[in-house]
């Protein structure tokens, strides 16, 4: 009789896979395409491990997006070892862009799935949670940027383990210990984004927009003042429930206020839910193994149908800038890449499916340029190069610190005139002065 052969658990295995970081990053192969996670998931230990392989190491692939820290593999002596490909452009990008070592993958980040599909990362990194009493780590914050189906099919996949990271609430972002092949110990601290600074425009807008909510509604918010500000004026509204892609300390805020308690939802009620969080350490104290919040992939979350499942879905997005048609551009200043088309068109279509639905954009009516003049944000026509973010088919609201612009099913002259009654009071007569030349009025 053959002798049972005892299977090894789940400890055993997890202590055969840790190794240091530079013995992890000794595992990538010249070519390699690596998928690096986003924000706070991006794996420090291992992304300074590798960056120190730099001139051993040729055509690198490594996709990211959002990242929160300068790493040597971003440096332009180094770009023949390693090339960047990013979902989502931020200060850190940005800056990468002007290195010439990183390039900007236009897509909707719903569809960051699809996209690591087409890439065949065969390597994927991220941060994750020490593993339950099951085996099972929990991806956190940032965890919806690599999918399930990514991580499957990748040759390689190195997890970062750190204690400081919150257990997030989320089926989709755990991965168990037999699925990892290298396992690095590092308790770094976890990155804060700090509360940022209300400014007197944004807390016009916010009203304006405040008021646009109706109790029981569900609400996408987005990152920064404009978040922060509407969050504190809907303090005094009753029963919201969130859908969001990114969750922030307003909705904390809101919860601990009773006013985001989901009760009035028709999917999905009682729980906040979205795809990645950002923001301070009590905030990450916050999500901590709180079930009220439930995390998801981003292909999930960002799907329209999906957003359209939430009844009285309102979504608040920002763009940079209109032009008299309604035309929203929100992530390029002429040829210039500033930021990413994100989440912003997918729930504008998902607002407009939802049954008594929303969907806003909002804009500061004016910039100041590097000379000091004072510029309009709402144009007749945009700058040589930029990109449409939003097509002026699906904008429906537009609101500046001026008030509220509703263009759905207007015409032309009809669009025109209504942003014009929101721009600043300064450059109304130059825009009624273009809009007649082209033959808008």
């Amino acid at each position: 009789m053959e002798s049972a052969v005892r299977k090894s658990t789940w400890q055993e295995e997890y202590n055969a896979k840790r190794m240091t970081a530079h013995e992890a990053a000794a595992r990538i192969r010249s070519n390699d395409r690596v998928a690096l996670s986003g924000g706070t998931c991006i794996p420090p230990a291992f992304c300074t491990a590798l960056s120190e392989r730099a001139g051993e190491l040729k055509n690198v692939t490594l996709a990211l997006g959002y990242a929160l820290g300068l790493y040597g593999f971003m440096a332009p002596e180094n770009k023949e070892s390693f090339s960047i490909e990013t979902m989502f452009v931020g200060p850190v990008e940005r800056m990468c862009m002007e290195f010439g070592v990183s390039a900007y993958v236009p897509q909707h980040l719903g569809d960051v799935g699809n996209f690591c599909a087409n890439r065949k990362f065969n390597v994927v990194t991220s941060v994750a949670t020490p593993p339950d009493e099951n085996g099972y780590m929990t991806r956190s914050l940032f965890g919806s940027f690599v999918n399930k189906k990514t991580i499957a099919e990748a040759e390689t996949v190195i997890i970062e383990v750190n204690r400081n990271f919150p257990l997030m609430n989320s089926e989709d972002f755990k991965i168990h210990v037999s699925e990892v092949d290298c396992i690095i110990e590092h308790d770094a601290p976890v990155f804060e984004v700090p509360e940022i600074a209300i400014t007197e425009t944004e807390e016009k807008i916010a009203a304006f927009i405040a008021d646009m909510i109706p109790d029981g509604s569900t609400i996408q918010l987005g990152f920064g003042g404009l978040g922060n500000a509407i969050g504190h004026l809907l303090k005094d509204k009753k029963d919201l429930g969130m859908y969001a892609e990114v969750v922030t300390p307003s909705a904390m805020e809101l919860m601990k206020a009773g006013v985001l308690n989901g009760s009035r939802k028709n999917y999905k009620p009682g729980k906040v839910i979205g795809a990645f969080a950002v923001g301070t350490q009590a905030f990450y104290d916050f999500i901590d193994g709180n079930t009220d919040l439930e995390f998801h992939d981003i292909g999930t979350i960002n799907n329209p149908l999906e957003i359209a499942k939430n009844d009285n879905l309102i979504s608040i997005n920002n763009a940079l800038m209109f032009d008299l048609t309604g035309q929203a551009a929100s992530e390029s200043i002429g040829t210039k890449q500033y930021s990413g088309t994100g989440g912003q068109v997918n729930f504008v279509q998902g607002a407009k499916l939802s049954r008594g639905g929303k969907s806003i954009l909002s804009l500061n009516s004016t910039y100041t340029d590097k000379q000091g003049n004072l510029r309009s944000k709402i144009l007749p026509v945009l700058p040589e190069g930029t990109v449409v973010t939003t097509s002026r088919n699906d904008v429906q609201y537009v609101v500046t610190e001026y008030g509220v612009a509703n263009l759905i099913f207007k015409s032309i002259p009809e669009r025109a005139k209504a942003l014009i009654a929101i721009a600043h009071p300064q450059f109304r007569d130059e825009l009624t002065s273009a809009a007649k030349q082209i033959g808008w009025l």
